[in-house]
């Protein structure tokens, strides 16, 4: 007889001279019982998965588990953050630490409001911008410039001529645009150490702004320029480890307001449309605004944009639109209502009016909505679905 048959046989039936039924029992009690373990830590661990990398509808939960501590009021607020701040100040969101910056002051404060880093400055016009778990604080024609994280300063630079704009991409690589004797412009790249890697200069043209694409490998620059008479703006394009130019995109009679990298590529900020620009510089995708006037653009590290439209050059007619990276129109929502700030994140849009905050998903559905919201002045959403609220003396953090 076959021995592998004869193995199964007493594997399963057991030896009636050895207590067959007790051995048989305690085998067939452990198998289900560590079944049931496995199971459950699968599922355990499916759940945390879930909601501690934002994969699914779990954001509830997930800002339950993280904020649990945090002391709410009766609107789901936790006072976090309190500071000296002016109208000139600007703030920014990291990891829970707040970014404060203003003519007089660059603060970093944790969500014990406590400062982690507090700087006095002498700035005449204070710009701050955050990407990537970091934050880059500067005076617009000033020469210093500060990259910040939760924990603090991580490096500082002082430029040689004066900096008119400073940008993080989602891997904390730095770009600045500089004045500098014998050019034009130039636009300086860092690495996440703040280690300069690639240097563009402008000899004949003005550099307005400039991005590194989120794999930190292609810069995007926009310059100024007149084609057959033509006012037109051109975004350039180099690979950081080459000087000669690997593209261009003209945008004939076109402003552009901002440049920020968006999926792939770029986005183009214009005063008629967004514009989508592949690395190669060859437009991708392009969004009209049909003839309304562009309020306000918030580009998310998902790859979509959140456009504040307004219907008309003044007044409080405006349309919320969210576009992906291929220049479709994802939803649209008509609003009625006077609106001081907009901030998307992960798949939230944030939109804050004089009396009131909304939070929707991108797709524009509702999905919390804060009353008597008067002392707030800008808000800030974050990945999570929580939003923080910055008013002049104090940043409060709204859990839904």
């Amino acid at each position: 007889m076959d021995n592998n048959t004869n193995n199964w046989k007493e594997f399963t039936l057991g030896n009636p001279q050895e207590e067959q039924p007790r051995r048989v029992a305690k085998r067939s009690k452990r198998k289900p019982l560590l079944a049931l373990l496995i199971v459950a830590v699968l599922a355990i661990g499916a759940v945390t998965a879930a909601v501690l990398l934002d994969r699914s509808g779990f954001d509830g939960l997930r800002r339950s588990i993280i904020y649990a501590k945090a002391v709410k009021d009766e609107n789901g607020c936790a006072q976090l953050y309190r500071y000296s701040s002016d109208q000139s100040g600007r703030f920014a969101s990291l990891e829970g630490s707040l970014v404060s910056v203003s003519m007089h002051q660059i603060a970093v404060l944790d969500e014990k409001n406590r400062a982690v880093y507090d700087e006095a400055v002498k700035f005449q016009t204070p710009a701050l911008q955050a990407q990537g778990g970091r934050a880059v604080a500067y005076d617009v024609g000033g020469t210093a410039v500060y990259v910040l994280s939760d924990k603090g300063v991580v490096y500082t630079l002082d430029c040689a001529g004066e900096v008119l704009s400073a940008s993080l991409n989602q891997k904390g690589w730095l770009t600045v645009v500089s004045s500098e004797s014998g050019y034009k412009a130039t636009v300086r790249v860092y690495d996440a150490d703040g280690q300069a890697v690639f240097a563009y200069r402008s000899a004949d043209r003005f550099v307005m702004t400039a991005a590194l694409s989120a794999d930190s490998r292609t810069l995007a620059a926009v310059t100024m320029g007149q084609e057959n008479g033509v006012f037109a703006s051109y975004v350039v394009f180099y690979h950081v480890n080459s000087d000669k130019e690997a593209g261009k995109c003209t945008l004939r009679g076109s402003m552009v307001y901002d440049l920020t990298a968006a999926g792939s590529g770029f986005c183009a900020v214009t005063e008629e449309q967004l514009c989508f620009i592949g690395t190669d510089g060859v437009m991708t995708a392009a969004y009209d605004y049909g003839g309304d006037y562009l309020r306000r653009v918030s580009v998310s590290e998902d790859g979509y944009a959140a456009v504040l439209l307004g219907r008309y050059r003044t007044g409080t007619q405006h349309r919320v639109v969210t576009v992906g990276d291929d220049g479709r129109e994802l939803a649209s929502l008509e609003l009625d209502a006077e609106v001081s700030s907009l901030s998307a994140a992960g798949r939230y849009v944030a939109v804050l009016t004089g009396e009131e905050l909304y939070i929707y998903d991108r797709q524009l559905a509702l999905c919390a909505q804060l009353e008597e919201v008067s002392q707030a002045r800008e808000v800030l959403m974050r990945s999570d679905g929580s939003a923080v609220l910055a008013g002049s003396t104090a940043a409060s953090l709204y859990l839904p």
